[in-house]
């Protein structure tokens, strides 16, 4: 396996360029990375940054010269942007198929501008699932031992119930099992499943899911050994995660578990895709249009990205 960590320059026009350089600059000694973008807004981004010219030396750069800085502005999303950070995110995959990197880490991408150069994906996590040809996967967020995965992620929040079913609340507590002792080393797993609604339902006074849905999904995983329990309040099952009484929460959708993640680490939060064949991992801020090239950026989530997709490339697969 290799030890060299691809990383992905995320949007040109975004924060991504400015979080990766700072990143790798705080990288402690043995890391390997391999920066997947243009090598051009690199540059600029670095002099804009006041780095040294020996940036060049530190930073192994493949460079795709697929995007022309000088025709766009940055700070707002274009279709040039959008298909530039497409085809450096299926480089990355292509190169962790092959195995001439250990590791991925995507650097933000903005869905408005693959929308937009005619790339109707809702995010990273979805491109990964279609070119790895990966049969079910899953979006894991952690901060230290705070980990949280969702049974969905890119979808209007009325579709929601919709989109929940047993089998799909079933299939989350799985990956999100097997990632854990896979990833974490965790044998045993303590999983707490939230509810939906308020108050878990209240006994179906507040609606009906928790018991329709949630709860024989709950009761499949735990005929099938998996050591999980639930439905769970949302507050309730964060505050258990963090109080060290789980191991990990499974949300049923995006803001439910997001906003403790952000709560807790805003500046330190890591993405992780569950149930692909290589290993991914980004940061949990997006593109931040509004401060690109304005050398503001924290590169916290960045560099704890890069460093968690090296630990689970040795203690995962190596």
């Amino acid at each position: 396996m290799s030890k060299v960590i691809g990383i992905t320059m995320g949007d040109p026009c975004g924060v991504g360029p400015e979080v990766v350089l700072k990143a790798i600059s705080l990288l402690p000694p043995g890391y390997e990375p391999l920066v997947i973008g243009s090598g051009e807004v690199l540059q600029r981004t670095a002099e804009g940054l006041g780095l040294k010219p020996d940036w060049k030396e530190r930073v192994k750069v493949l460079d795709l010269a697929n995007f022309d800085p000088g025709k766009t502005s940055l700070r707002e999303p274009n279709p040039e942007a959008g298909r530039a950070s497409l085809e450096y995110v299926l480089k990355g995959i292509e190169l962790a198929l092959k195995g001439e990197i250990g590791a991925l880490v995507t650097g933000p991408i903005s869905k408005e501008a693959l929308h937009l150069a005619g790339y109707p994906y809702p995010g990273h996590t979805e491109i990964l699932k279609e070119k790895t040809g990966a049969p079910r996967v899953t979006m894991m967020m952690v901060v230290g031992d705070f980990r949280v995965s969702f049974v969905t992620i890119h979808v209007p929040l009325k579709e929601v119930p919709r989109l929940l079913s047993p089998e799909r609340v079933l299939a989350t507590i799985k990956l999100t099992h097997n990632g854990l002792k896979e990833w974490f080393h965790v044998e045993r797993p303590r999983i707490g499943v939230c509810a939906l609604n308020p108050h878990a339902g209240e006994g179906g006074c507040f609606g009906s899911e928790e018991g329709e849905v949630i709860l024989p999904a709950i009761r499949a995983a735990q005929e099938a050994g998996i050591n999980c329990s639930g439905p769970i309040p949302a507050d309730v099952a964060c505050h258990k995660a963090h109080e060290g009484e789980l191991e990990v929460v499974v949300a049923l959708y995006h803001d439910q578990g997001t906003i403790a993640i952000k709560l807790l680490g805003f500046f330190s939060g890591v993405n992780l895709t569950l149930g692909l064949p290589i290993v991914r991992t980004s940061p949990t801020h997006g593109t931040a249009f509004d401060i690109a090239g304005k050398g503001l950026a924290q590169p916290g989530s960045m560099l704890e990205a890069i460093k968690l997709a090296a630990r689970l490339k040795v203690g995962g697969r190596g």
